[in-house]
């Protein structure tokens, strides 16, 4: 079994869902896991999908709708990645909102990324200059609670941006 990581991005509009994922139906491929939103203009599909084709052929069927106004990429996943266990964690919800500037997700992500907190999920909203960030993180529990909430209050200081930690699942293992 091939595992593979699709992305297509194009102008908004009608039909691309049905367009990219009538190729993988044809092709024999099950979407395993997926996430598709409009960023402004842009429609943005990410895919892992599941099939006996290789990756020439996918490439292959895909040619007939990559044109100027759809982007497609695809990355062969190794089967070992897909059933590689991960780190016992538990599920936060993390919400930042603030006046706009450079460097918000940028602070917040480094300070996540040096407690080995793993982000899942990440949207950012812009209301004329109100910054609103909402992630899905995974916190370990090697992870020293009290130096990440710390961690977090200096950031938020820092950067005069309200920033609040919720744990909304215990650990589980992912």
């Amino acid at each position: 079994m091939n595992y593979f990581v699709i992305t297509a991005v194009g102008e908004d509009k009608p039909g691309i869902v049905a367009k990219v994922t009538k190729i993988l139906y044809e092709n024999g491929f099950n979407i395993e896991d997926s996430t598709m939103t409009r960023l402004n203009n842009e429609f943005c599909i990410m895919l892992v999908v599941k099939g006996e084709k290789g990756e020439k052929e996918i490439e292959d069927s895909f040619s007939s709708i990559k044109d100027k106004d759809l982007s497609i990429w695809i990355k062969q996943i190794p089967e070992d990645v897909i059933n590689k266990k991960k780190e016992v964690a538990s599920l936060y919800n993390i919400i930042v909102f603030g006046a706009d500037k450079p460097g918000i997700v940028f602070n917040v992500s480094k300070i996540l990324a040096d407690h080995n907190v793993n982000i899942s999920d990440l949207r950012t909203e812009k209301n004329n200059d109100l910054y609103l960030m909402f992630i899905q993180a995974e916190v370990p529990s090697s992870t020293n609670q009290e130096d990440l909430e710390n961690a977090i209050k200096k950031v938020s200081k820092d950067m005069n941006i309200d920033i609040s930690l919720e744990k909304v699942e215990e650990p589980a293992e992912l």
